[in-house]
C-alpha cells in the first residue's frame, strides 16, 4: 500500500499524527466542516482560518461558530484569494436533560433580521453568564478579572473556552481540558446555565432558516437514538459522525444511525486552534456537494 492510498484510509479520522501536513496535499478533494473563529472561541480570524485551510489541502471549510454568524462574510470575501470554498454555517448551544447539545446549521440565511436578533440576544446572555462564572471563580481564589476574559475573545462570542484559556495563561491548570474538568462543566463549582434552547427548537429554527440542521458531535450529547430520533421528526437532518474526539468505532456507529434514518453525514475537526488543527478531521468533499443538494431541494420544497 503506498503513502496516499495510507492517508486515504484515513480520511474520517484525526490525521495529525500520520507525520506532517505535507503529507496529505496528495489526497482527493476534502473538507473540514466544523471550524471556529475569533467571532467565538477559536485563536484564529476567518482569514486566518482561510490561510491554514490552504496549507493544509483543504478544498472547503466549515466557518460553525458558537451562536454567532459574524464571520461569515468576512470568509466570503476571502474565498476567492486562498481559493478555499467557505461552507456557511453555525453551531447553536441548547440544553436537554441538564446537559449541552449542539446544533449545526448549514447553509441557512444568516442575515434574516429576527435571527440577528435573537442571536444578540444570545451573545448578551453569553457575556453576563461568563461574568457569574469569573465571579464565582473568584470566589473559589483565583484572580481573574472579567475584563482580561473579555480580552481573550477579542470582541467575539464571549464563553468558557475564553476564561479557560485564560486561566491555563495565568497558570492555574495546565490544560483547557482540566479548567472544563474541574471548575466549567455542567455541575461545576463555577459553571452557569446558558441561553435556555431545546435541541428541537434549534433544529426548527434552522429549518425556518432554510438551512440544514446537524446534530454535533454525538458523543458528547446526552440523547438517545429514540430521541435523536424525535429530532429528525422535528427535521433533523444529518448527523456529524466524524470529529477529532470521536474514535474510528465511534464514527463507525454514528455513520450507521445516519444510514439507518438517512441522514447526511458530516465530520469536522472542531478546531479551535492548535489542540484539534484545522484539518485534522478530512471528509471527502462528495459529502460537501450532498449539504448543497439537500439546500437545494429544501428551497423548493
Amino acid at each position: 500500500m503506498g503513502e496516499c492510498d495510507k492517508i486515504k484510509v484515513a480520511v474520517y479520522t484525526p490525521v495529525r499524527f500520520l507525520g506532517g501536513w505535507s503529507r496529505l496535499l496528495c489526497m482527493e478533494r476534502v473538507a473540514d466542516l466544523h471550524v471556529h473563529t475569533t467571532y467565538s472561541d477559536s485563536i484564529y480570524s476567518p482569514e486566518q482560518v482561510l490561510r491554514v485551510a490552504k496549507e493544509r489541502g483543504l478544498a472547503a471549510i466549515g466557518i460553525c461558530d458558537h451562536d454567532s454568524v459574524s464571520g461569515i462574510e468576512e470568509a466570503l470575501e476571502l474565498e476567492s484569494r486562498y481559493g478555499v470554498e467557505v461552507v456557511p454555517g453555525i453551531e447553536l448551544s441548547t440544553e436537554y436533560r441538564n446537559m449541552e447539545v449542539h446544533i449545526l446549521g448549514y447553509f441557512m440565511d444568516w442575515n434574516d433580521l429576527q435571527f440577528q436578533a435573537l442571536l444578540k440576544t444570545i451573545q448578551e446572555v453569553r457575556k453576563w453568564r461568563a461574568e457569574l462564572m469569573v465571579t464565582k471563580l473568584r470566589q473559589l481564589g483565583f484572580n481573574l478579572e472579567f475584563e482580561e476574559v473579555l480580552a481573550e475573545s477579542d470582541k467575539g462570542a464571549v464563553g468558557r473556552p475564553h476564561i479557560a484559556r485564560l486561566m491555563v495563561k495565568k497558570g492555574y491548570v495546565a490544560t483547557m481540558d482540566e479548567v472544563f474538568e474541574k471548575y466549567l462543566k455542567y455541575g461545576g463549582p463555577a459553571y452557569v446555565p446558558k441561553y435556555n434552547m431545546l435541541p428541537e427548537e434549534a433544529v426548527r429554527l434552522v429549518r425556518k432558516l432554510r438551512g440544514i440542521p446537524v446534530l454535533a458531535h454525538p458523543k458528547f450529547s446526552p440523547l438517545s437514538e429514540e430521541e435523536i430520533e424525535y429530532l429528525i421528526s422535528q427535521g433533523l437532518r444529518g448527523i456529524e459522525a466524524y470529529h477529532a474526539r470521536h474514535t474510528p468505532e465511534e464514527a463507525q456507529q454514528y455513520v450507521a444511525l445516519a444510514e439507518k434514518y438517512g441522514l447526511l453525514i458530516t465530520g469536522g475537526s472542531d478546531s479551535h486552534g492548535e489542540e484539534d488543527p484545522i484539518g485534522c478531521v478530512r471528509l471527502p468533499y462528495e459529502h460537501v456537494r450532498r449539504l448543497k443538494e439537500e439546500r437545494k431541494r429544501m428551497v423548493f420544497e
